[in-house]
This record gives C-alpha cells, structure tokens and sequence, in this order.
C-alpha cells in the first residue's frame, strides 16, 4: 500500500485536496474586499479620502514639522538644520523625548524675518 500523497505531490498528479487554513484566510479577505468594492461601485459615489497634511498635528490644534519636513519645505539638508542648532542660528525648536520638532507658527515667523526687500 502507497503512503498518501502530499498536497504539492497530489496537485502534480491532478489530484485536488482540501485547501490549507491559509488559503482560506486569504479567501476571505477577498471576498471582504470584493464586497466592499462591489458596495462603493453600486452606491455611485466614492469616498472621499484622508487628506494627509504635511505636519503633525497635536491636540491643541498646533502643526508641528520635523526636521525632514523642514528640509523639504527650504530645499536644504537636514545636517544644515543640525548644524544651525548646534551654533544657535536658524528657527527656535522643541525637543520631546529626543525628537526635534518645529512648530509652524515659528518657521511662518522666521521665513517672514528673512523675507530680503531690495531697497534702492
């Protein structure tokens, strides 16, 4: 007498078994997703999505930037930023558990302090 085949043993020789716990898993989150989408298309209309702001926004309702987020908004690097900390230049800063934030208030405020007006 053969001993039974395995699943990748019996698919190789046609023969069908039943399907692992984890296709199954993955079946029925298919068909969740299948329903959902088959729900906004027969409503008409699609949700709207999460707008994703540029900052962090705390509870008090203050925006605040890392410095990545600086970088990007002057088209600098972040080292410039570390070293502007380092030497006292450059916009005040909070620090929270080891994480320097700015808040935008501040940068608005500093952006407008180093706004160049030519005088002749």
């Amino acid at each position: 007498m053969k001993p039974p085949r395995t699943g990748i043993e019996a698919q190789a020789h046609g023969h069908t078994s039943t399907p692992s716990p984890r296709a199954e898993s993955t079946r029925d989150v298919l068909d969740v997703l299948a329903s959902g989408v088959v729900k906004t298309v027969a409503g008409g209309a699609l949700p709207d999505p999460q707008h994703r702001g540029t900052g962090v926004t705390s509870e008090s309702g203050r925006e605040l930037l890392t410095e990545k987020m600086l970088a990007d908004r002057w088209v600098c690097s972040v080292a410039r930023l570390q070293r502007w900390r380092t030497v006292g230049e450059g916009p005040p800063y909070l620090k929270i558990v080891g994480k320097v934030l700015y808040r935008l208030k501040d940068i608005e405020a500093y952006e407008e302090a180093s706004l160049v007006r030519k005088v002749f």
